[in-house]
């Protein structure tokens, strides 16, 4: 501590450096629910929605993710979730299950969702040797920028929406 105050030239510095520290921590902090779900609000037009309940879900999840299964398992089996929430489902992937032409072929069916359970919930396989459109790559990276932006770090990952939002 006597080090710093010898190198300090006066507090009116010392002061200065507590406060850049301290912006600095808060804007290093994680992104509340609100500017998470700014941030997703451009790219909601790709999610796949699944229930008709009036309370948003937004969920990230990686088709091959064990946990995500059980999870997209569980909303599939239990109706009254579906009835109270209404989940966005976007695709993420998780470098290590390597699932992104699977993301690709879903998202190029003709109904993406259902695919998506059927992959998901009930355990088919579908081909993923296919060629990916351009816009479906623009899709699945415009979704990847936005989680990166968030900071979706697990699968699945959810963003409730509050009802006062």
């Amino acid at each position: 501590m006597m080090y710093l105050l010898k190198i300090l030239p006066s507090s009116w510095f010392f002061t200065f450096m507590l406060l850049s520290i301290i912006v600095i921590q808060t804007y290093g902090a994680e992104l509340t629910n609100k500017q998470k779900i700014t941030l997703i609000q451009p790219i909601e037009h790709h999610a796949m929605i699944y229930g008709e309940g009036q309370k948003k879900v937004y969920v990230f999840v990686d088709p091959k993710c064990p946990h995500s299964r059980d999870f997209m398992a569980m909303i599939n089996e239990n109706e009254k979730m579906r009835t109270i929430y209404r989940y966005y489902i976007f695709f993420y992937e998780l470098k290590r299950f390597h699932s992104h032409d699977l993301i690709a072929a879903i998202y190029m069916s003709p109904a993406p969702l259902q695919q998506t359970l059927e992959v998901m919930a009930m355990g088919k396989d579908i081909s993923e040797n296919i060629r990916t459109e351009p816009k479906i790559e623009a899709k699945i990276d415009e979704i990847s920028d936005v989680a990166d932006a968030i900071g979706v770090s697990k699968r699945p990952y959810l963003i409730i929406m509050k009802e006062n939002n």
